[in-house]
Formats: structure tokens, C-alpha cells, sequence
């Protein structure tokens, strides 16, 4: 059912602003028993608020559907970028803040626990994870982190306050997961200490829009923020957002650090206005990046149609979620790119979805293959600099916007 008011303010004055078309859920990976099955894909068109200035998803996939129908393939501790950005996370939080032995800290959406495990380390053992993906939730219990296999709700709240009250709540790229994002600070509002602090990191709509990363846009991320209605909304909810960060993770994103009531940080407005002297609330901004979007589909494929006449095998690197969106709005398969590699052992032997392309190991990368797309673009210098031995041509389309020249 398309969504007919916005998911923040509830305003009824909203405007498709992106059209991808049709995709099924970027994060199911395909195991072996639904290769050959049905696959369901949903419009994948994003709106913007006229009120408030939020964009989100306009048609709505259930929960269930995205976390726990199928078993999750991503586990954030195979990649090491992701765990050295936590490491940073954990530093960041423990300089700023005093904390003791006892404090309660607690991830949302924790994964394996891999940002939970640096605090550990780091000796404060008193950590908790929330995290809805069973098979992941037993992956991050075995490794040794308390994890509530639940959704971040008024459910999941009463059993966390059996643990006590959380001095410090964590979430990394998960607050943009939230349906209800209101729900969710109504929660942790609930469970925090009074004095305590909530640190979020989401994607940046303005990074995305600037770079023109159409590819970190799929089903599972429900909300694309900007700082002006995110602040809008966490003060209606109590809350005050004292230090904003832009980070390079996740192709830009944003960390967000909140209390519970006091007010917000003059700073924060600075951010606002780089936004808004971006026009980033402008729906000509998004007929441009829409434009820009089509380019990329036209080039790309002429590029890579003229590598295989010419006799070339292209594969794949990182079997990332941003990669589906970017293999399915383009309409590339296996008639392209024959396989997929990545490190991660819960995504090698399955299919991406929609493409249906094969991922198998990064040990397995065949002689015969001379050109590689590698799909997760924030991180190609430190995939290029890993397989440089296998002397492929690398293509990386969101940075190479003249992509005839990589032949």
C-alpha cells in the first residue's frame, strides 16, 4: 500500500521524487532453495515531505519480510572496514563521555556485536545487543555478547529494563531501518538514563544527492535524513541534538549525538544551512540527480556491452546490498558479469537477488576474468589494493563518471 502521509510529521503534502523502478529486497541474498523460486519485488520510488522536507520510501515492505523471513547475510565482522570504523565508534564515545565499569551500554540493530565487542575490550563488559535476524542474533551470543533477538519496541523495552537503565544507547545505520522512527525514540527514551546519551549514525541525504549514490537506496532503507526535519523531530520527541558529524562510512553518513531534553547546538544549524543552500529540499534538486541517475545507467552498460564484444570477462567485487540496487536498476546479469566475489562465507553459494549473478569466494577468482566492477564504491581503494595480484581492470562506475576511458 503506497504511503499517503510522511513517516516524520505526518503531513499529507508529499511528492514522489525518485523512481527506480521495480526491485525485490536488496539484503535476502538467494541460498540455493529460492534460486529457482518466485522472487517478489516492490517500487522502489522514494517521496519528499513539502512540510518538513523528509524522504522516504513510498511503499512500505513489512519488517518481517526484510529481517527475519529469511536468514540475514551480512555480519559486519568480515569486514574491515566496518570494524575498524567501529573501533573509532567505541574511541569517540569513550573520550567523550564519563563512563564506569558498570555503565549500561546498548546497541540497536548490533549485528554479531562487533561494536559492542570494542567496548568489551576496552573494559566496559556490562553490553547489550538488540538485534531482530535470528541466525545473526546466535552469531553475536556465541561470540560472547548479550543480545535480545527482538525489534527496538515498546516489547523489547520491558526486558531491557530488566538489565537496567542504559547510560549509553548506540545505533549505527540502523535508525534509517526504523519504520516508525518516532516509535523508536519513545523507546529509547524509555530505557535510557535520564542523563544518558543516545548516539546515532545514519546515511546523509546530501552526500547520497551530491554523489549521486542512487545505489545506497533500497527497500530496507526506509528514511533518508537530512538534518533539518531529523532535528525537527527529535526535538518534538524530548530530545536535544548537541554535535552532528559527517563521516566518510557508509558512501556518508552522519553521527548524530543526543540527550534528553536541554537544547540544541548552534552548531547543528550550520549543517542546516549548507542543505539548504544546496537546495536540497528542492524537487528540481532531484529532477537533476534523477538526470544524473539515467546517465549512469546509459554509460555503464555501453561500457561494459563494448568489453564483452571485445572478447573480455567481467566479474564482480563485493557482493554489498548497494550493489543490487545499482545490478537491478541497470539491468545487469550474468550475460555481463558472469560471478560476483566476497569474503563474507553467509553470502558465497548464494545468488544476488533480482540478478540472480552467483557469488562465490575471493580465493576463487578464475585467469580467464580481465575486468572487475567492484560494486562497493566507498571502499574500492581497499579492495583494489587486495586483489591488485590478479592484474584486473578495475572499473568503479560512481567514481569513474567517464567510464569509456577505464578500458
Amino acid at each position: 500500500m503506497k504511503i499517503a502521509k510522511c513517516r516524520l510529521c505526518d503531513s499529507d503534502h508529499i511528492h514522489k521524487v525518485i523512481d527506480l523502478g521495480f526491485h525485490p529486497l536488496a539484503d535476502t541474498f538467494l541460498p540455493e532453495d529460492l534460486q529457482l523460486g518466485p522472487e517478489t519485488s516492490y517500487p522502489l520510488h522514494l517521496a519528499s515531505c513539502q512540510k518538513c522536507g523528509h524522504v522516504f520510501t513510498l511503499y512500505p515492505v513489512s519488517s518481517i519480510d526484510r529481517y527475519q523471513k529469511q536468514d540475514y547475510s551480512y555480519d559486519s565482522s568480515n569486514s574491515q572496514v566496518s570494524v575498524v570504523h567501529f573501533k573509532e565508534f567505541c574511541d569517540a564515545i569513550i573520550q567523550e563521555n564519563p563512563l564506569t565499569a558498570d555503565s549500561l551500554i546498548m546497541d540497536i540493530g548490533s549485528n554479531v556485536g562487533t561494536l559492542l565487542r570494542h567496548f568489551k575490550d576496552a573494559g566496559y563488559s556490562n553490553v547489550l545487543g538488540v538485534e531482530p535476524s535470528s541466525n545473526i542474533s546466535r552469531l553475536a551470543v556465541a561470540a560472547g555478547i548479550p543480545t535480545l533477538n527482538e525489534f527496538f519496541n515498546a516489547q523489547a523495552a520491558k526486558t531491557i529494563k530488566e538489565h537496567g537503565a542504559v547510560q549509553v544507547l548506540l545505533s549505527s545505520n540502523v535508525v534509517n531501518h526504523a519504520d516508525d522512527l518516532r516509535g523508536l525514540l519513545r523507546t529509547a527514551k524509555d530505557v535510557m538514563r535520564s542523563d544518558g546519551i543516545f548516539v546515532f549514525e545514519v546515511p546523509y541525504l546530501l552526500d547520497l544527492i551530491q554523489g549521486t549514490a542512487f545505489d545506497t537506496i533500497y527497500h530496507e532503507h526506509v528514511h533518508y535524513y537530512g538534518v533539518k526535519p531529523l532535528l525537527r523531530c527529535l526535538e518534538n520527541e524530548g530530545f536535544s541534538v548537541h554535535k552532528v558529524e559527517r563521516l566518510q562510512y557508509m558512501c556518508g553518513s552522519i553521527r548524530v549525538h543526543t540527550r534528553i531534553g536541554g537544547t540544541s547546538s548552534p552548531e547543528v544549524f550550520n549543517l542546516i544551512e549548507e542543505e539548504e543552500a544546496f537546495n536540497l529540499y528542492e524537487l528540481s534538486t532531484y529532477k537533476a540527480f534523477m538526470r544524473r541517475v539515467e546517465a549512469v545507467k546509459l554509460s555503464v552498460n555501453a561500457h561494459l556491452w563494448q568489453i564483452r564484444q571485445q572478447g573480455g570477462k567481467i566479474i564482480g567485487i563485493g557482493a554489498a546490498t548497494k550493489g543490487n540496487t545499482f545490478l537491478n536498476y541497470c539491468r545487469i546479469d550474468a550475460d555481463l558479469v558472469s560471478y560476483i566475489t566476497d569474503a563474507s562465507p553467509l553470502k558465497i553459494g548464494k545468488r544476488m537477488p533480482g540478478s540472480h549473478i552467483p557469488i562465490i569466494s575471493d580465493k576463487d577468482i578464475d585467469k580467464s576474468a580481465t575486468h572487475a566492477l567492484i560494486l562497493p564504491w566507498n571502499i574500492a581503494d581497499f579492495l583494489k589494493k587486495k586483489l591488485g595480484h590478479l592484474n584486473l581492470k578495475f572499473y568503479v562506475p560512481q567514481i569513474e563518471p567517464s567510464p569509456h576511458t577505464a578500458l
